[in-house]
């Protein structure tokens, strides 16, 4: 089965071992779209979440985050062997309809 190699581009693909785990790093541009499409929804404020063998750097920067202040994703401190991999998430917290 081939891929559409155009939709890789700016990222880092990585196979894991045995199970063939694969993941695509996001690039600066992807996640600046995924902060602004939070931004422009019901969104209070902007998660930052991370993986249960994310590096130190990243785990110290997960958390919830004003949008203004939220740091820019992939993190330029991880040290994780196959990069950055945090994600942005909504804070949804109104009540009501």
């Amino acid at each position: 089965m081939a891929q559409d190699v155009s939709k890789l581009q700016g990222r880092r693909v990585t196979a894991g071992s045995g199970a063939g785990v694969v993941w695509m790093e996001k690039s600066q541009k992807e996640h600046r779209a995924t902060l602004e499409k939070i931004k422009s929804g019901l969104a209070t404020k902007v998660r930052i979440l991370t993986y249960h063998d994310c590096c130190p750097y990243c785990k110290a920067m997960e958390g919830a985050y004003e949008f203004d202040k939220a740091p820019e994703l992939p993190h330029e401190g991880c040290s994780h062997p196959s990069g950055c991999r945090c994600f942005y998430a909504p804070v949804l917290d109104r009540f009501g309809p």
